[in-house]
């Protein structure tokens, strides 16, 4: 067993100052993501993509921001993976991002929605024509019988140099109706704010850590 009771990190973060913070979660969003940006290692645009089930069963996976506005947070997928069937089931997900070295995390839940065709065909034929191949070839989710097949399967498309986008491959929006902010700071005396959605206005307020 591993006792961690004694694992611990000190945290001194900036303080957040709910006065000063814009009336737009995405205008604070947007300023902190630039700020991971230029001091995070890795990808600052990976976020915990959390779904349920038709049994209601919880399920969390990693995977990256491709794009975001005040019209949401964009990411691409197979439609027939556990995530997309998930979300065929409820549509209500949450994501969460977090960053380490601000010592920061921001969640959000909202609502998903498939992008048009055009906006799928858009973001697929400007990948890497391998990962359009990968795309292709993967029926993501499903059993594999071995590496080998797959190899073989994505050879021979890589060859055949002929990519069209799966109809079952695309991308979702998903338009949030939950944001809360969350900097470390001394003694466990976190800070958190929250930006809620009610009747089409953000309502700001302060969460005990």
């Amino acid at each position: 067993m591993y006792d961690l009771s004694n694992f611990r990190k000190n945290y001194s973060g900036k303080s957040l100052e709910i006065n000063t913070m814009p009336a737009n979660p995405f205008d604070w969003f947007s300023f902190w993501f630039d700020e991971a940006i230029h001091n995070e290692w890795g990808e600052a645009n990976a976020m915990v993509l959390s779904t349920t089930d038709s049994e209601g069963k919880p399920h969390s996976r990693v995977v990256l921001l491709k794009e975001f506005s005040e019209n949401g947070f964009v990411f691409f997928t197979n439609y027939e993976s556990h995530k997309g069937k998930h979300i065929q089931a409820n549509a209500t997900v949450a994501l969460l991002f977090f960053w380490q070295k601000l010592q920061r995390q921001v969640r959000i839940e909202g609502m998903a929605t498939k992008l048009s065709p055009q906006q799928s065909d858009n973001y697929f034929y400007s990948r890497p024509y391998e990962n359009q191949i990968a795309a292709m070839v993967s029926k993501q989710s499903q059993p594999l019988e071995s590496k080998e097949k797959l190899l073989q399967e994505y050879e021979k498309l890589l060859k055949e140099q002929n990519a069209i986008r799966p109809c079952n491959w695309g991308g979702y929006i998903i338009k949030p109706f939950y944001f809360e902010f969350w900097q470390g700071q001394p003694n466990r005396l976190h800070e958190r704010v929250v930006y809620q959605l009610e009747n089409s206005n953000w309502i700001k307020y302060l969460l005990y850590p």
